[in-house]
């Protein structure tokens, strides 16, 4: 991976995202899991549900949200 962060995602690779969480939520369908993993599976459908906006279909462009431009 480059030092520098991509500053858009091609629809393709919008695609790759969604077919990777798709994976790990297939994962985490089983009993038994932690409470983190709860929570980060939770996080991860809703993530899948704003990637699946036909919006996203070409692609997105990504910046950092101000919550995070310190860091």
């Amino acid at each position: 991976m480059s030092g520098e962060p991509a500053a858009r995602l091609l629809g393709d690779e919008v695609v790759a995202l969604k077919f990777a969480a798709h994976r790990q939520l297939s994962r985490w369908a089983r009993p038994g899991l932690s409470s983190h993993q709860h929570a980060q599976r939770a996080a991860l459908r809703h993530a899948v549900r704003v990637l699946q906006d036909r919006a996203f279909v070409r692609g997105c462009e990504l910046r950092v949200s101000s919550e995070n431009a310190d860091d």
